[in-house]
C-alpha cells in the first residue's frame, strides 16, 4: 500500500498539469485542424529537444527493431513519429466537430472483414488486438459502427485523473464502452455474454502477472496474455487491428485489420496461450512495419534494452515454433 501511494501524484501535480493542458484543449477546439497540426508540431517539436530521455530511446528503438540502418535516419524517423503522435492531441480535442464515418474506412484482410466488419451480412463479436498506433483514440466508436455491434474496450487509467476524464469523455459512447482493466476478467467475461466486442491494447510492456515472453521485432518482450486467454477459454476469433491516419491531414483514417486468429487447443494450456500470444504480436509487429512512423516508439518495449535485467536477457532466443511464427512478420 505503501509504494502504491508513493506513485500516486500529489493534487497540487495534478493541477499543474491539468491547467496548462485545459488551456492548450480549448484552444485547439477553437482553431482549425490544419492550424492546431502546426501549433501541437511544434510544442512536441519543442519536447523534443528538452526531453532527451525519451528522444534518446526513440532512437535506439528502432535501430534495435532493425527498422532504422543508422542513427542519422533513427533520428528522422523519431521526429516524424512525434509529429505523427502530436497530431493524436489535436484530433482528440476535435473529435465532436470534424468526426465523419463515411471518412473511416476498411482495409486489410478479407477473411477478417467477412467476419467483423462486413456491410453485407451480420457481423460476430470478436476480440480486438491492438496497438498504441495512429489514431487509436478514434478506433473503438469507429469500428463499433462499422461492425454494428458495441464495443467493450479495458484501459489502463491515467496517472492524472482529470487530464484522463477530458480525454475519455471523446472516447466513451452509445456504441463504445470504457472498463478499468484493474477490476479484472470479471467485466470481461459480461462483455462477452452479452456478444461485445472487446478491445485490448496489447504492445506496450505488460507487468509478470499480465505478460508472456514473446520475440517482438527480433527481441524478447513482456506481451499481455489476456486475448489468448479469452480466446483459447471461448473460441471468439481475434482480429489483429491498427488505426491509421491517411496523409493529407483531413480526419481520415484506416481501419487496418490483419488475418483473424482462430486456434485449436492442444491441451496444454501453458503452450497454448504462448503460441496464441505470439502469434497477436507477430500480426501486429506486421501491421506496424507496414508505415512504422505512426508507432510509439519511445515506451521500453523490449526486455532486452533500456531495462536493468536487460543483460539477462542479451542471449534469449525463442524456441523454433516461436520463431517460425515470428518471421512471417517480415514476409510479403
Amino acid at each position: 500500500m505503501k509504494n502504491k501511494k508513493s506513485r500516486e501524484k500529489s493534487l497540487f501535480l495534478i493541477y499543474l498539469e491539468y491547467i496548462p493542458f485545459y488551456l492548450l484543449y480549448h484552444l485547439l477546439h477553437l482553431l482549425p485542424l490544419k492550424a492546431g497540426y502546426a501549433l501541437s508540431g511544434f510544442l512536441f517539436r519543442l519536447l523534443l529537444v528538452f526531453d532527451r530521455r525519451h528522444h534518446t530511446r526513440s532512437v535506439q528503438h528502432l535501430l534495435h527493431a532493425g527498422i532504422a540502418k543508422d542513427k542519422a535516419q533513427a533520428r528522422r524517423l523519431t521526429v516524424a513519429s512525434y509529429l505523427e503522435f502530436s497530431k493524436l492531441l489535436v484530433e482528440i480535442v476535435k473529435m465532436d466537430q470534424l468526426y465523419d464515418p463515411a471518412k473511416i474506412r476498411v482495409v486489410g484482410s478479407q477473411a477478417a472483414i467477412d467476419i467483423s466488419l462486413s456491410q453485407e451480412h451480420d457481423n460476430k463479436p470478436v476480440i480486438i488486438a491492438t496497438a498504441h498506433y495512429g489514431n487509436w483514440e478514434v478506433a473503438g466508436t469507429a469500428y463499433a459502427e462499422k461492425a454494428r455491434i458495441p464495443m467493450t474496450s479495458f484501459m489502463r487509467p491515467f496517472s492524472n485523473p482529470l487530464i484522463g476524464k477530458m480525454i475519455l469523455d471523446h472516447r466513451a459512447g452509445d456504441m463504445h464502452k470504457l472498463v478499468d482493466k484493474r477490476e479484472g476478467i470479471r467485466p470481461i467475461l459480461r462483455a462477452i455474454s452479452q456478444n461485445r466486442i472487446t478491445t485490448m491494447l496489447i504492445d506496450q510492456h505488460a507487468g509478470a502477472n499480465e505478460g508472456i515472453t514473446c520475440e517482438f521485432f527480433g527481441h524478447p518482450a513482456c506481451v499481455h496474455m489476456t486475448p489468448a486467454l479469452l480466446h483459447l477459454k471461448t473460441g471468439i476469433p481475434i482480429i489483429p487491428e491498427l488505426t491509421r491516419r491517411v496523409p493529407g491531414d483531413n480526419f481520415e483514417f484506416e481501419i487496418l485489420v490483419g488475418d483473424p486468429i482462430i486456434y485449436t487447443p492442444t491441451g496444454n494450456k501453458e503452450h497454448d496461450v504462448q503460441i496464441v500470444t505470439q502469434m497477436c504480436i507477430t500480426a501486429l509487429e506486421k501491421l506496424i512495419r507496414e508505415e512504422p512512423i505512426q508507432w510509439l516508439w519511445a515506451p521500453r518495449h523490449w526486455l532486452d534494452i533500456n531495462r536493468r535485467q536487460a543483460a539477462e536477457y542479451k542471449d534469449w532466443k525463442p524456441s523454433p515454433e516461436l520463431a517460425k511464427i515470428a518471421e512471417t512478420a517480415t514476409r510479403p
